[in-house]
């Protein structure tokens, strides 16, 4: 039953994300619906899985749980930020991928072990739930990052209809992505320190590559902050610099997904 709804919901993100492809290209009312109406429709039948997930006992300290909170909470937020700032809906085209990669990679998390009772603890859901918004965050600055050099791109270009006509303004992608990368660094940073603490009260030192990539991530959505909060770094840099960091914190999820299925 679970696996029947996981497919299911699956086929919905795929066709979301196809109608909103179709919004981003064809500029019409109909287009726009569709992407809204279809992504809306994956959601429910996200959250009817979620709902028979939760029901067989699974937990949040099991990874394709996490991974499935992830890709919920992740198109929940796109919800909000396009009802919060008008505008920002044409963003399905870009975040609807990445939701559906999250999602596909909880049921491959299926294989992986749970955590030992030996890392539980009362602070394993904040290590948790600290990640997990931090990884919404950056999804969020991720598709503000693409889209920005998408419409920079077609500006620079002098083209000014098409895809233009439907994107938001720069400022306002760059403005959005800022924000959501304040949001997403700090709670990164506990996540570091949270997984280097457990690591180090069960012996387990030893550097891997999901630690490597987490610490790129870090140093690079650092460096994005410093240079755009101190020395006014904006614009086509930035969001090159936002786009390899949110690659780098995928590749942590993928190295976990790929460690863990092996062990």
């Amino acid at each position: 039953m679970v696996g029947a709804l996981f497919i299911v919901a699956a086929l919905g993100y795929v066709i979301a994300s196809a109608f909103a492809l179709r919004s981003l290209t064809q500029d019409e009312e109909s287009a726009r619906k569709h992407a809204l109406y279809s992504l809306a429709g994956a959601v429910v039948l996200h959250g009817v899985y979620l709902i028979a997930d939760l029901t067989q006992g699974s937990q949040m300290s099991a990874v394709h749980q996490t991974l499935t909170g992830v890709s919920f909470g992740l198109v929940l937020a796109y919800f909000i930020a396009r009802n919060l700032r008008p505008g920002l809906d044409v963003l399905s085209a870009f975040i609807t991928p990445v939701v559906l990669f999250f999602f596909l990679g909880s049921g491959l998390g299926r294989n992986v072990r749970h955590v030992s009772e030996g890392v539980r603890s009362a602070l394993l859901p904040a290590h948790i739930g600290v990640n997990l918004v931090g990884l919404i965050a950056f999804g969020l600055s991720f598709a503000a990052a693409l889209a920005y050099l998408l419409q920079e791109r077609a500006l620079r270009q002098k083209r000014i209809g098409g895809i233009v006509r439907r994107l938001p303004p720069l400022d306002v992608l760059d403005t959005f992505g800022l924000r959501s990368i304040l949001v997403g660094f700090p709670l990164l940073t506990l996540g570091i320190v949270s997984g280097a603490f457990w690591a180090f009260r069960l012996e387990e030192v030893q550097l891997q590559s999901t630690h490597v990539f987490a610490i790129i991530a870090w140093v690079l959505f650092g460096s994005v902050l410093l240079l755009r909060l101190a020395a006014g770094w904006r614009g086509r840099r930035a969001a090159y610099g936002t786009i390899v960091g949110f690659l780098c914190t995928c590749a942590v999820v993928i190295g976990y997904l790929l460690r863990g299925a092996s062990a």
